[in-house]
């Protein structure tokens, strides 16, 4: 008889652990987990989660499978990755694992996101992740940054990029690491519009007839029967509406406005819209946006309707609609009848010297009125300010230390910091004969990332500010280094906006201070490909900022 007492307390416990798992799965109905893969048995995978839970769950239909953020399938899973997974209904809508020889490889206890950063706001980031939901993550100054499998700065980002992120604690969304994809892989290549000839479903691939691409303003005729491959998860839309890759075969001779990256060397399409009646463009700037009716009014008050399915193509990348901002200067495409129309296209023209709200660069000129150990006073100095100069009958504060680039355009050789102060390019006690000298200065805040000098300053009101696209670079022993830019545009004061150029520019490297990732590079380092932001006087390039 006293056995019964030990029997009822064992019952207790066990009924209570029961409830405690009921209410596990009843909970577990529509979340994330994350943790070990421990098994796979036929198509059920048995997940560990950190925090000790062993789960057992089937893959959804038309679950989306991922290892590194690159498709993959359930049989490249093995027991111990490292994985992450969305539930509904208990069963894994997406799982994506981690191996452990990637530099993501997340030891137990952390966190790790993957996504497109959809928003910037200073220190929030809102990403749309793998399965489009959005969150926002936060920076903090100890945030580290990697581009190009180098260190850099948060100021680097875009809205459009691709990014893991990686966090120290697992129930934090302070971002402890941030490493943003190459660029090739995230920046839109080539604009076309074509006509569909022929889809194969079964290849991924398009056959367009008199495809067309966007260059220097206008379309230029590439050819006929020419294939691009894409991907089942690239969004194809007509009329604002999402249409399955499998319907593709319904829409054979209609035309068709294709966004287009670089994949290992290949066209790959990003987005797709289908014409559905007809076309009509203009090159304006937008006025006002309403959100909430999805309409926008450009200046000549022509108003507009945009969608999910409109392609936008902003700082050379793919953003959504909530990354338009009013008075953004563009190119629009749409599509309708009489005043009844949608927009197909958004390519927007504006460039910045400072890529967010995050960063603090700015572009100065003048008299370098005295230099110190580790500052410069610039005066009667310019500010670049909303892609025109600004004049202060004023001296300027700056500081430089050894990290700084100093470039002496008229010796044509670099400088050392310490060197800087004992050179006469400024006049003082020591040299009252000379003159001083002036600079072009590019700062993070107040402090100089780079410098160039030289004996005379240009004339800054003949100076344009123009951004485009280095198209090919070469060298001549006769005037150096050039870069030819297509999709270039110019600053217009007068008219306030950006006014697209209608022919390839053809720029004069060798004097002029080029900027990429806060460092000063050498002409032979520019690529193809790269965007750029630059002051020039006439053919001659001053200051160039890789974009």
């Amino acid at each position: 008889m006293k056995k019964k007492p030990l029997i009822f307390i064992a019952l207790c416990i066990l009924l209570i652990n029961l409830s405690s798992f009921s209410y596990a799965l009843s909970t577990y109905g529509n979340r994330t987990i994350e943790g070990f893969l421990t098994g796979i048995d036929g198509e059920e995978l048995e997940i560990e989660e950190y925090g000790g839970s062993i789960y057992k769950m089937a893959l959804a239909e038309d679950a989306i499978i991922k290892i590194d953020n690159r498709d993959a399938q359930l049989s490249d899973f093995r027991p111990g990755i490292e994985v992450y997974g969305k539930v509904s209904e208990w069963k894994l809508t997406y799982i994506e694992g981690y191996s452990a020889s990637n530099l993501g490889y997340i030891k137990e206890g952390g966190k790790y996101r993957s996504g497109i950063v959809k928003r910037i706001d200073r220190n929030q980031l809102v990403v749309e992740l793998p399965w489009n939901e959005e969150e926002t993550y936060y920076t903090f100054p100890g945030t580290i940054v990697i581009k190009d499998n180098r260190a850099a700065t948060l100021d680097t980002l875009y809205e459009g990029d691709r990014v893991k992120l990686y966090f120290d604690e697992f129930d934090s969304n302070i971002i402890g690491r941030v490493e943003i994809e190459e660029d090739t892989s995230i920046k839109i290549k080539e604009l076309y519009r074509g006509d569909i000839s022929f889809s194969d479903f079964y290849e991924n691939s398009i056959t367009f007839e008199d495809l067309e691409v966007f260059k220097n303003g206008r379309w230029r005729f590439v050819g006929n029967s020419i294939t691009i491959l894409y991907s089942s998860d690239a969004p194809i839309y007509t009329g604002g509406t999402k249409i399955p890759p499998t319907k593709l075969k319904y829409y054979n001779g209609k035309r068709v406005y294709i966004a287009v990256k670089d994949f290992f060397g290949q066209d790959k399409i990003e987005r797709m819209v289908i014409q559905n009646l007809y076309e009509r463009s203009y090159s304006d700037k937008i006025k006002s946006i309403n959100w909430y009716t999805e309409d926008f009014e450009l200046s000549n008050k022509v108003n507009l309707k945009f969608n999910d399915g409109t392609i936008i193509i902003k700082n050379g990348r793919m953003v959504d609609k909530y990354s338009l901002n009013p008075y953004s200067d563009a190119l629009v495409i749409t599509d309708g009848r009489n005043n009844e129309r949608i927009t197909d296209v958004i390519y927007v023209y504006n460039e910045d010297v400072n890529n967010s709200n995050i960063g603090q660069s700015y572009i100065y000129a003048g008299e370098l009125e005295e230099i110190t150990k580790n500052k410069v006073i610039l005066d009667d100095f310019f500010l670049l300010e909303k892609n025109e100069w600004e004049s202060f009958r004023d001296e300027k504060e700056l500081f430089y230390d050894d990290d700084t680039f100093i470039y002496d355009l008229e010796e044509d050789e670099m400088v050392r910091a310490e060197e800087f102060f004992m050179k006469d390019y400024s006049v003082d006690d020591r040299n009252s004969n000379g003159r001083d000298w002036h600079g072009y200065v590019y700062t993070d805040g107040d402090r100089i990332s780079a410098i160039l000098v030289k004996k005379r300053l240009d004339s800054l009101n003949s100076q344009r500010v123009t951004n485009g696209t280095v198209e090919r670079l070469v060298e001549t022993s006769s005037v150096g280094w050039r870069a030819y830019l297509r999709d270039a545009k110019d600053w217009s004061p007068s008219k306030n906006q950006w006014m697209a150029r209608r022919s390839t520019l053809r720029l004069l490297l060798d004097e002029a201070m080029i900027i990429k990732d806060n460092r000063m590079i050498s002409p032979e380092e520019l690529k193809p490909q790269d965007r750029l932001y630059l002051l020039r006087n006439s053919s001659k390039a001053r200051i160039i900022i890789v974009k």
